[in-house]
């Protein structure tokens, strides 16, 4: 298994174990594809499969390194609550200038 500058390069499924995805993430195969790996950690912590966490929930890495994927530096919300977050952290991340 390698990874390419913006994809993955392997046999689907093989993987027990979370690889990088090119961009800072980790991805994990699980019911036939590849899905992010804090996701999995989430759904795990609350006890569901992973593909019934909603899409429309944020996983937000409070250290800010997105390969940390241990639950004492994951939250998780909406997008907008990830959004306000965000822009406490980094105000050029989702303010617009005039």
């Amino acid at each position: 298994m390698k990874i390419s500058e913006h994809m993955i390069v392997g046999t689907p499924g093989k993987e027990q174990q979370p690889i990088g995805d090119g961009h800072g993430s980790q991805r994990i195969w699980h019911n036939g594809r590849y899905i992010l790996y804090y996701r999995k950690v989430i759904a795990d912590a609350l006890g569901i499969d992973p593909d019934d966490l909603p899409d429309d929930i944020y996983v937000h890495h409070v250290d800010g390194d997105r390969s940390n994927n241990s639950l004492d530096n994951l939250m998780f919300g909406t997008r907008k609550a990830h959004e306000r977050l965000e822009t406490m952290i980094d105000p050029k991340k989702y303010c617009v200038k005039d």
